[in-house]
This record gives structure tokens, C-alpha cells and sequence, in this order.
């Protein structure tokens, strides 16, 4: 059978001005781990399997070897990234709170499990700075099940029992793997270099970088297509360019008539037989006719 075709969906992924209100809204003990997926583009397994031995923030690197227990990565080599200077923090707080000999720690104090549910604590955060796509207002009354979708969270009562309707947002579908999507995207919108962004997300290819990971807003590719100027006429001043506009092209298509006086050989015919013949006194000039007077 042959496969059938379906549109790709883009990932969504947190803009610039998203980030600070997300890290802000996150609990204490996960906001060093978002930060560094944020600010390096790791993946989860990475991540979790992060040793303190990994970590030199003297020199300000990061060297990345191990994915949960597995002592190698996906793609089966280490590689070294540098680390944001404002990741620094992040990260010093996490290895001097973390007792064991890794960076980011479960409750328990040991290794975060693989089904850890870091998508739940995004969304929660998500939800709490506000970054929604709608509000579904819902009425409070027990056996009423009326529902209302609308763009705000403002104060509404329900049109059958008249009592407040309990607002709940509706976040944007983020998952923990498009903070990686949000490295890419934001790393190339502020001017980083695509091969700069190869080595920091660790790709083999740049295809995979531009075309998977990196988005460009609307915003973005609005501020760019202005940066070619070629001096072309705006809509506001058309009519003053037409109106100011040089019209001395038709010397340039037709020869320059000599007048029966001023020729020195005396004119021909037409000269002879019409010698009050003279441009611009009334005649109409064409470039692909013959110059006839008016009776």
C-alpha cells in the first residue's frame, strides 16, 4: 500500500520573553535541571545521568558522557559544550545541594527515574505564568456540566444557575523535548552561527539543526526581509516621484530635428514644402510613426 502522506506539525517551543516567567514558576529543586536543558539544548537522559566529575565551571565546561545509567550517550560519544554564563548559578546551587556524586537529584536523593514526569511540572509551570492558549470557564454546581471557552480568565457566570464559572487554562502543547527545540530557536534568532549550533546541540548534520530543531517566529522573519534596501519608492510618495519624474526620454528615441534656417545643406522635401514645421508646437511626438503637420 503506499503511504499516505500527513502535514508535519512544528513543535511549539517557549519564547524569549517566556523563559524568565517559566524558571520563575518552577519548584526549587527542578529549576537548575530546566535551566540547563534550556540554556545547553540536553535531553532528559542526559541530563539526569549529569555527574559533578561533568561539570568545570572554572573553565566554564561541560562534558557530556553518560545518558541515565547507560555509560554512553544516543548517539555513543562524548562531547564537551560550553556553559552560559547564566547558567553558572543554576548549576553551582545544584551541585552544592546535591549529596551524591551527581547534579540533579530525585527526593529520595538518588537518580531520577526514566518515567519521571518533568512534562507535568513544565505544564504546571506553563500554567502559572499564564502562558495559555485559552481559558474553558466551567460551572462549579454540581450536576451542571456548562462549558465556556474563552481568550481570558475574567470573572463569568453561568446562563442556566447564574454562579461563577471556574476558569482553567489551557497551556500550549509543551513537552520537556521542545525545551531542546527552544535552545535551537532562540540560539538562531539572536544571530548564532548555524555551525555554532550544530556543535552546542550535538547534531551530525546541519540539515537537522535549521530544518528540525531551529523555528523562526513570524516576529523574527518580519525583521528580516526590511534588511535588503534598494531605494524603491514607498506607497506615500508615488505620486510625487511620477510627478517629478525626468521626461526628457524622448530625445533619446528620436533624432533631433533641424530646423530649415539653421541646416546648412538647406533641408530636404519636407523642409522645403513645410518650413513653419517645427517640434514642440502642438505636434504630436511618436516614436513609431511620421511626424505629419495639421492643416
Amino acid at each position: 500500500m503506499k503511504k499516505r502522506k500527513v502535514p508535519r506539525k512544528v513543535p511549539d517551543f517557549l519564547r524569549a520573553e517566556e523563559v524568565p516567567p517559566v524558571l520563575a514558576s518552577l519548584p526549587d529543586r527542578w529549576r537548575p535541571l530546566f535551566a540547563t536543558a534550556l540554556y545547553t539544548g540536553l535531553p532528559k537522559g542526559e541530563l539526569i545521568g549529569l555527574r559533578k566529575a561533568d561539570v568545570d565551571l572554572p573553565n566554564r565546561l561541560l562534558t557530556v558522557t553518560r545518558s541515565y545509567r547507560r555509560d554512553t550517550t544516543k548517539g555513543g560519544h562524548a562531547d564537551v559544550i560550553p556553559i552560559a554564563t547564566e547558567l553558572m548559578p543554576y548549576l553551582e546551587d545544584a551541585i552544592v545541594s546535591s549529596l551524591s556524586n551527581l547534579v540533579f537529584l530525585a527526593l529520595d536523593g538518588s537518580m531520577p527515574s526514566e518515567a519521571v514526569q518533568l512534562e507535568l511540572g513544565l505544564r504546571r509551570a506553563l500554567h502559572k505564568a499564564g502562558i495559555v492558549e485559552s481559558w474553558l470557564h466551567k460551572c462549579r454546581r454540581a450536576g451542571c456540566r456548562h462549558v465556556e471557552t474563552a481568550s481570558d480568565d475574567g470573572l463569568r457566570r453561568c446562563p442556566r444557575c447564574q454562579m461563577k464559572l471556574w476558569p482553567s487554562g489551557q497551556v500550549r502543547p509543551i513537552r520537556f523535548h521542545h525545551l531542546r527545540h527552544t535552545t535551537a530557536s532562540l540560539l538562531l534568532m539572536r544571530g548564532a552561527d548555524v555551525a555554532a549550533v550544530q556543535r552546542i546541540l550535538r547534531h551530525s548534520d546541519p540539515r537537522l539543526t535549521t530544518e528540525t530543531y531551529g523555528h523562526l517566529v513570524p516576529d523574527y522573519l518580519r525583521a528580516q526581509i526590511d534588511r535588503p534596501s534598494f531605494g524603491a519608492p514607498t506607497a506615500n510618495n508615488d505620486s510625487q516621484s511620477v510627478a517629478t519624474a525626468p521626461t526628457t526620454f524622448a530625445p533619446i528615441l528620436l533624432p533631433e530635428p533641424k530646423h530649415p534656417r539653421n541646416d546648412p545643406s538647406g533641408g530636404g522635401p519636407e523642409a522645403e514644402s513645410f518650413p513653419e514645421l517645427e517640434l514642440g508646437r502642438g505636434e504630436r511626438i511618436r516614436t513609431s510613426g511620421i511626424l505629419l503637420p495639421k492643416p
